[in-house]
């Protein structure tokens, strides 16, 4: 009796340690092999998975090339490096950590809760970072939260500055006559991998839904003016940037003189020898670069797209924050802000000083907050709205919960931390439900816990539950 219940037992071990295990180990068959993700809890996540070829040496500079595929199992089980890049101020608000960075950088994440059958919706993250910054593995992105509540989630990295958004003559000949969006066509890349791909984590691939903030908002607005994204997604939130939010972009004959006075400041006169130059003395040549009207991926300028309604008509989230300007320099005095409204505006400053008095040095401080946030966010994201509702119903919303910072905490942004109030960003936390990255790098807590000033706009994303009241506004 005894050694039968000694081989019982034995049995049952060899099951925890083989079938039960195996089967708590998501693997999913994509195009170019299977990955091997990570189960913790209801989540399975899939990290570090290649959406395209690695865009490095000869593929410097080209569009996303195809994945090759691979033999065996791909394990997917930690974030990948982020394009290459500056690194962030440490005493920065937008510090979460140091992450390794790397040319060969074009990888995505998914999470998923769902299972055998379904068919759930997708949200698609875009970083910000003002073009030159930015990671899809940065904790405040983490899709844990997003996924459990029912939605599969992705992020992905785009190549940003100079080694994403360089024209230059030599590159447009190569490229059928347009250069300079390489980070916009990452993007594409990874939204058509969504496409083939999505359904067997239990996605949707009908029902996309993309988000993202800052310039990850601005490409958004973009990408709905872009013949390459049609069809890709279907609905789509925008947080804090519009397409103008910096004016009408170059074109290609402006980006390709940049490119060139870059080029020459590297003292690379070919493409051949940029090509030869490691990507860290690429960064030191123009790395402030944008997305420019390429011809290709943006025939035309973005405003003239959307006041003729050509964008894509789909249902929009957009809004801003009531504080954006504290994380930003500004004018320190009441004659330094007269002189740059005088500047910026001409004939208009005196009525834009009238609308924004200034008249002691810390009137002209908090008024050229308010003016930044106003000019740089609240008004490209108005307008986004009005256009958008002449082709569908869009949501707007305005976030103003002003982080409990804790005494003596400071940023270089602000000293003391309780001046940043609502600022660019605030609303990522409560929005995706990473609220405990915030107190990771502070030795107390840096916030309080507690709800979600931003949970409805979750919810309406998922399909939960009808707004009180929507725009449907024919016409700007």
């Amino acid at each position: 009796m005894r050694s039968h219940l000694v081989v019982f037992l034995a049995a049952l071990m060899s099951l925890a340690l083989t079938g039960t295990a195996q089967a708590q180990v998501p693997r999913v068959a994509i195009e170019g092999g299977t990955v091997v993700g990570v189960q913790t809890g209801e989540v399975a996540s899939f990290k570090g998975i290649p959406f395209a070829a690695p865009p490095v040496r000869e593929l410097r500079w080209r569009s996303p090339q195809p994945v090759a595929p691979w033999s065996g199992e791909l394990l997917a089980d930690r974030f990948l490096p982020m394009c290459l890049q500056p690194l962030r101020a440490r005493n920065s608000v937008f510090y979460f950590g140091e992450e390794p960075s790397s040319e060969d950088c074009l990888y995505l994440n998914v999470w998923s809760t769902a299972k055998a059958g379904d068919r759930r919706p997708v949200m698609v993250f875009v970083y910000g970072g003002g073009w030159t910054i930015g990671s899809a593995s940065l904790p405040l992105y983490g899709g844990e939260a997003l996924a459990q509540k029912g939605a599969v989630v992705v992020s992905f990295n785009y190549r940003v500055g100079a080694l994403g958004f360089l024209a230059h003559p030599e590159l447009t000949a190569e490229g059928n006559g347009a250069s300079g969006n390489y980070g916009l066509m990452d993007m594409v890349a990874a939204l058509k991998w969504v496409k083939a791909n999505i359904e067997r984590f239990g996605g949707d691939p009908a029902k996309v839904t993309l988000y993202g903030q800052s310039a990850g908002s601005v490409a958004i607005a973009l990408l709905q003016a872009s013949p390459q994204a049609k069809g890709l997604f279907h609905r789509a939130v925008g947080q804090s940037g519009g397409y103008n939010i910096s004016g009408p972009l170059p074109s290609l004959a402006d980006a390709e003189k940049a490119g060139v006075a870059a080029a020459a400041k590297l003292k690379a006169p070919s493409l051949a020898a940029l090509r030869n130059l490691g990507g860290d003395a690429i960064m030191n040549g123009d790395n402030n670069l944008r997305p420019i009207i390429d011809g290709a991926v943006l025939p035309q300028q973005p405003a003239k797209v959307f006041a003729a309604g050509g964008q894509m008509a789909m249902p929009i989230l957009v809004g801003s924050n009531a504080d954006e300007g504290t994380a930003y320099p500004v004018a320190m005095s009441a004659a330094a802000f007269a002189a740059d409204a005088e500047k910026r505006y001409g004939a208009d400053a005196p009525r834009v000083l009238a609308l924004y008095p200034a008249a002691t040095d810390a009137e002209a401080r908090a008024a050229s907050y308010a003016l930044m946030r106003d000019r740089t966010f609240a008004a490209p994201m108005r307008r986004w709205a009005s256009e958008q509702s002449a082709v569908a119903p869009v949501f707007v919303y305005h976030f103003s919960r002003v982080h409990p910072f804790v005494d003596g905490l400071g940023y270089a942004q602000q000293n003391p931390a309780t001046g940043m109030g609502a600022y660019h960003g605030a609303e990522m936390a409560y929005a995706y439900g990473t609220l405990d990255v915030l107190n990771r790098f502070a030795k107390n807590p840096r916030l309080e816990r507690g709800g979600s000033s931003l949970r409805r706009c979750n919810d309406l994303l998922l399909g939960q539950f009808r707004p009180h009241r929507q725009s449907q506004r024919r016409g700007p």
